[in-house]
């Protein structure tokens, strides 16, 4: 029976590692399974140029699908780390405190979480009367009719909010991190989104 991975990211999209457990809820999955369907909804127009090329590498079905507001189906002590980036922030806040819980349940004692979020300090500091606009379309991104509530952000964090939040599921040992530094593994490889919060924290 294969060795499940001991690494796990959360909301991969279209990053998956080699190496780590990778999870979404995005319906490419579910595209990625059918042969021919990502070529019939790229025929039709239902997927552009760019999201086909993404099918086309392979890259939809080395990820499972996993609901992250609800019980992971792994069991408890599972991973030496468990890596998200920007998806905290598409959750609501009780299904983002439920996650950070689950995420801690998890993690094998000394597991090491770290978590990529947009910077509400920085979002509300470029802030311009002139053009609110352009904040609050960052602000919400993705919150229009036509996109998909998995799209959304609905809610946001600064250093602060964060720290508390990971306290409060039990994790110790928080530390706001750079770009690609820190102690999760892969973490250079895995990291891909420059201007975030990055925020690291032990079981």
């Amino acid at each position: 029976m294969p060795v499940l991975p001991r690494r796990l990211q959360l909301g991969a999209f279209d990053q998956a590692q080699q190496g780590w457990v990778n999870t979404d809820i995005t319906p490419h999955l579910f595209v990625a399974r059918i042969p021919g369907l990502a070529w019939m909804l790229h025929r039709v127009g239902a997927i552009g140029p760019e999201r086909y090329a993404t099918h086309r590498s392979g890259a939809f079905r080395s990820v499972r699908y996993l609901d992250v507001s609800r019980r992971f189906r792994f069991p408890d002590a599972s991973f030496e780390c468990v890596y998200s980036s920007h998806m905290l922030e598409h959750l609501d806040r009780d299904a983002a405190e439920r996650c950070i819980r689950e995420t801690h349940r998890v993690l094998r004692p000394g597991g090491i979480l770290r978590v990529a979020v947009p910077d509400l300090d920085a979002v509300v500091a470029a802030y311009d009367p002139v053009d609110p606009d352009t904040f609050l379309s960052g602000l919400y991104e993705g919150n229009s009719c036509r996109a998909s509530r998995a799209s959304q952000h609905r809610w946001q964090y600064n250093a602060g909010s964060l720290e508390a939040l990971l306290k409060r599921a039990g994790f110790c040992d928080i530390e706001r991190c750079d770009y690609r530094e820190g102690r999760c593994p892969d973490v250079e490889r895995i990291e891909h989104r420059r201007w975030s919060l990055f925020m690291e924290a032990v079981k």
